[in-house]
């Protein structure tokens, strides 16, 4: 372990002649990465977008359920008894059709405030349902709307549905196609490595037999491919860096409506970076790592 860190600052001024020795393997192989990684980026950070509109609708998904007028105070609290007893409940809020009215008024302005006069307000008494499972949220409905003494059930249908399926599967399929691009990334710095490995193998036999240790031989070729991996991740960093919060500012943080927040570049970005440039010298390694493998492995 001393002799492997005393070699270390050897090792690495080897890896850095490699490099610029085979530049332009290196070059076409960290474009080649860093057109994988950008796609990568883009792919996360409109994933995390996405996940967090997602998480923005399903936090609105109420169910808004109409009673009727003619049920008593009485009624009301058996309805309330009733709804709680309903698999997938989260909370039940009443809500007077008072109450109601001045939200709308609050929300569109004083074009409705003609009815807050006594006896004409048209709106009903509703229970504001929140389900802890957003993905149920029809299936309660229709049980809610079964009860006796709801006039009608409101939660936006079957657009709001599509809507929550669309997000979740950006989401997922968005993932992993971030993983291919990763594997892609490895399998580019692999055969870049193996081509290294193949210009050099007189070099590398007389190392051999001179009795030099597998992994004197194999790490420069790993610190090749760390380097190679964090050349690849510095284009797509700079681009996200600059372009997202141009983009954030541009769009004053708002996707369409208030309800799609954008997330704010602080600090998502930063660990965004970080993870570009840690997935890029991490693959780096792994694609190097499993090159030189097979190479030592069979020169024995």
């Amino acid at each position: 372990m001393l002799l492997f860190i005393k070699s270390i600052p050897r090792l690495y001024r080897s890896a850095r002649k490699d490099l610029a020795r085979h530049f332009s393997m290196a070059f076409s192989s960290s474009l080649s990465i860093g057109i994988a990684l950008l796609i990568a980026a883009l792919l996360v950070i409109t994933a995390a977008n996405v996940s967090s509109f997602t998480d923005s609708v399903e936090s609105e998904l109420v169910i808004q359920a109409s009673i009727n007028p003619t049920v008593s105070e009485e009624g009301k609290t058996q309805l309330y008894e009733q709804i709680s007893r309903i698999d997938n409940i989260q909370s039940i809020e009443y809500s007077s059709k008072e109450q109601e009215l001045d939200e709308l008024i609050a929300e569109n302005g004083d074009i409705f405030s003609q009815y807050a006069q006594e006896g004409r307000n048209p709106l009903y008494d509703v229970y504001v349902i929140v389900v802890k499972d957003p993905a149920q949220i029809e299936k309660v409905s229709e049980q809610v709307a079964k009860l006796n003494g709801i006039s009608g059930v409101n939660y936006g249908g079957s657009a709001i549905d599509k809507l929550v399926s669309l997000f979740s599967g950006l989401r997922r399929y968005g993932s992993l196609f971030v993983a291919g691009m990763i594997f892609l990334a490895i399998f580019l710095i692999r055969n870049t490595i193996k081509m290294t490995i193949h210009v050099r193998q007189e070099e590398i036999a007389i190392m051999r037999q001179v009795g030099a240790y597998n992994w004197y031989i194999s790490t420069p070729f790993v610190i090749e491919g760390m380097m190679i991996g964090a050349w690849g991740a510095f284009i797509p960093a700079l681009i996200a860096g600059i372009g997202y919060p141009l983009m954030y500012n541009a769009m004053h943080g708002i996707f369409i409506s208030g309800l799609f927040q954008l997330i704010p570049p602080v600090p998502f970005l930063i660990w965004t970076i970080l993870g570009m440039f840690g997935i890029g010298i991490l693959t780096g390694m792994l694609g190097s790592y499993l090159a030189v493998r097979k190479f030592v492995r069979w020169i024995r």
